[in-house]
């Protein structure tokens, strides 16, 4: 087998847990030229990725394009196309490059994300092994630029205050968020950083002026160079969403996931070094958008999140000397 094509688009956190796919691919067989078809925002982390030979964006959902790079892709002449994208028009897409041969991956719940792309690969390379990490590659010269704006004398925790607006059952308070900065503020004497997109920056204007040790950065970064802030944070803390899944893929920082809705089995952060907090309750995990309980249907938070309070996040720091 010489060449093989890999096929993920759509959210960042999906695209992170294929990344043990070509890890445990090149770490077998190291000659094997390795391409990404996937879309155009997640395709910043992976692009210098030196275990893959390129990285190909999709520039549109439509036939028509699916077409036209088919056609482009046919050329290359693929051994193997692993679609980890399991809709009609990407297993259309697949048949219609010609490789010598096809899996698809197909959702469930009963394993983590990375475990189940990884067992998709796996069914037609015997051999490989899945790590009990995940390893994004992020440019040195990124991280040297990143690093200026960071103290160097100061423990670094990550907040990521920000979801999806249409995921209730994954917002943790902001009135948290602030009341658990301020007590690791006094006990650790550490740096809190608010992360998010240049979408978020709204949002995370609430976190401004609380206290010096308290800076906003979203919108300050491309998605690359959040992804080598993030690196160089001590500990990260977020509900369910990709920047958690990208921390979680990187050397350091230790993370901490809040889950509500979601469920940890499938998308809990991957690693040995990572946590996850989660409410005691008999209706979690339902992975639905909009809570089924009447009385909260209509709200911004859902109380599988409101359940988890600042100190359970502290207790996890403190009981694994997370800040020492």
């Amino acid at each position: 087998m010489q060449k093989i094509l890999i096929i993920r688009e759509g959210a960042i956190g999906d695209v992170v847990h294929t990344t043990n796919v070509y890890r445990s691919i090149k770490e077998t067989y190291p000659e094997v030229k390795i391409d990404y078809l996937t879309s155009e925002l997640p395709a910043e982390l992976i692009k210098n990725d030196s275990r893959l030979n390129r990285v190909i964006t999709i520039e549109s959902k439509k036939y028509k394009f699916l077409f036209k790079i088919a056609a482009e892709l046919r050329k290359e002449k693929y051994d193997l196309i692993i679609n980890l994208q399991p809709s009609i028009r990407f297993k259309l897409l697949s048949i219609l490059i010609c490789p010598k041969k096809i899996v698809t991956y197909k959702k469930t719940f009963r394993l983590h994300a990375v475990e189940n792309f990884f067992r998709t690969a796996k069914k037609a390379i015997k051999d490989i092994e899945n790590p009990n990490d995940l390893r994004l590659e992020i440019p040195d010269e990124i991280i040297e630029k990143v690093k200026q704006d960071l103290p160097q004398d100061k423990k670094i925790v990550m907040l990521n205050t920000e979801t999806s607006p249409t995921r209730h059952g994954r917002r943790w308070p902001a009135k948290y968020f602030k009341e658990l900065a301020l007590s690791l503020i006094e006990e650790y004497d550490c740096e809190i950083l608010i992360s998010g997109s240049k979408h978020d920056v709204e949002k995370t204007k609430c976190y401004e002026n609380i206290h010096p040790n308290i800076k906003v950065i979203a919108g300050k970064y491309s998605l690359i160079e959040a992804a080598a802030v993030f690196s160089l944070c001590d500990v990260f803390i977020s509900s369910d969403t990709g920047p958690l899944h990208i921390a979680s893929a990187l050397e350091k920082p230790y993370c901490i996931g809040l889950y509500g809705a979601a469920p940890v089995q499938r998308t809990g952060p991957w690693g040995i070094n990572h946590f996850a907090v989660s409410a005691d309750l008999s209706c979690i995990p339902c992975n639905r958008r909009n809570c089924q309980i009447k009385e909260y249907a209509e709200t911004e938070i859902n109380p599988c999140m409101t359940a988890i309070k600042p100190e359970h996040v502290i207790r996890i720091i403190k009981d694994n000397d997370l800040l020492v």
